[in-house]
């Protein structure tokens, strides 16, 4: 991890190679809050984060020297809506005195949490929430490590037009796209920016713009809408259950589509999407962290150490050497909080944050194959958060773009009739 270090502007080195004795000789303890939704409609990714959290800083704790030379603790707020998330926040810190705070999975959830946090002069550091305004308020105490809906966007237009378009035999101004999600600022979010660069850039055919609850228990109306509209590809930015519902309802509609995408650990991205549908979840596409197949190797050295650390972590835990992405989310993040705390030498805000500045590490460098670059705003840019495009393949979400990082390759394109996806 030496040429991080040297980037983030720290003397000295942050050594892989750190013994596992090392952990014996940390002095002292450093807290560090965790909010994640625990408990309601979103537990299933906060638990998931959460297990990324701990088995991360389990591994800093035995292998990589702890944090600033003391053990990590994270101490963990439940926030399963926003006025829980701010009240969390707050307790965190005026109770037990953490002065950074990691979290959130959720969109719903990260402003309330950030702005409680702010409030209290301490740091909030988030792993996964997109919500482009997230950033855009000029909190100095705001970061984030994970690309924001802005990002999602680019990625799924950048993947439809220069991967999907020439598999579907058709140029990318020929495509005709219809834009569903839930309304949340995660699904206006991504969407809206997937539609600016698709007609702007590539002049891609809109056909179809539907918003909806993700908690409703019936998508028909939308699906009818649809199959009216006859895109080629389905744009569906979705939570959890409203994905399976849509899959489920589309086929007793049989609507037939040739390619769905999808972006983020929930909805198609989440790993109870393939358990609810097995075998008949295959084809859809979920822009993530990498699943199976991913090429690990192919990362630079540094990025190579982490992962496989990791992934030996988790199958030692868990069993599977594949993390879900919630994990990647968080662990992934609270790795690059332990650089730039050992940069820093610190968690005053100032030099904290003339740390995280200064910090320039090429993709392929950390966990997940990020790179670093944050702007003024705090956020990480999107060009560094390297994200690959997943597909269910008979129950697992496979790796299959950029095809240089996967030994897989994408199926079922066109997708074709619902019988036929096997």
């Amino acid at each position: 991890m030496k040429n991080i270090i040297i980037a983030a502007g720290a003397a000295g080195a942050l050594a892989f190679c750190v013994s596992v004795t090392q952990a014996q000789q940390l002095k002292g303890e450093y807290k560090l809050g965790v909010l994640e939704p625990l408990t309601g409609n979103l537990a299933a990714q906060g638990k998931l984060h959460l297990e990324g959290y701990e088995l991360m800083r389990d591994l800093i704790n035995t292998r990589f020297g702890g944090v600033m030379g003391r053990k990590l603790v994270l101490v963990v707020g439940d926030a399963p809506d926003p006025t829980a998330a701010a009240s969390e926040a707050t307790r965190l810190a005026t109770r037990e005195g953490v002065k950074i705070i990691t979290g959130t999975f959720s969109s719903i959830l990260c402003g309330a949490a950030s702005e409680a946090a702010a409030r209290q002069n301490v740091i909030y550091w988030e792993t996964s929430c997109v919500d482009p305004r997230f950033t855009r308020r000029g909190l100095k105490n705001v970061f984030r490590t994970e690309i924001d809906g802005v990002g999602f966007g680019w990625y799924n237009v950048e993947f439809i037009a220069k991967y999907l378009a020439p598999r579907l035999g058709k140029k990318p101004n020929e495509l005709r796209i219809a834009y569903i999600a839930e309304d949340s600022s995660y699904g206006q979010g991504v969407t809206e920016a997937a539609r600016e660069r698709a007609k702007k850039e590539f002049g891609m055919q809109e056909v179809a713009l539907e918003y909806y609850t993700y908690t409703t228990n019936d998508l028909t109306p939308v699906i009818l809408k649809l199959k009216n509209a006859n895109p080629d590809v389905l744009h569906h930015i979705a939570r959890d259950q409203d994905a399976i519902l849509f899959w489920r309802q589309a086929r007793e509609q049989n609507f037939e589509v040739k390619a769905v995408v999808h972006a983020g650990a929930t909805g198609y991205g989440n790993p109870g999407f393939g358990k609810a549908l097995g075998n008949e979840s295959n084809g859809p596409f979920a822009l993530s962290e990498p699943g199976v197949a991913f090429l690990v190797d192919k990362l630079r050295p540094d990025g190579q150490k982490i992962e496989h650390a990791f992934r030996e972590a988790l199958k030692a835990k868990t069993g599977s050497d594949v993390p879900a992405g919630g994990h990647q989310l968080a662990a992934g993040g609270l790795w690059l909080l332990k650089v730039v705390l050992d940069a820093a030498k610190t968690d005053e805000l100032d030099k904290f944050r003339a740390a995280v500045m200064k910090m320039d590490v090429p993709v392929g460098s950390l966990m997940n194959g990020w790179g670093v670059k944050f702007d003024e705003s705090g956020q990480n840019s999107n060009e560094r958060v390297q994200h690959y495009m997943l597909q269910w393949q008979n129950g697992a979400l496979v790796t299959v773009w950029p095809e240089e990082f996967t030994s897989s390759r994408a199926k079922w394109m066109p997708l074709g009739p619902w019988n036929q996806r096997k």
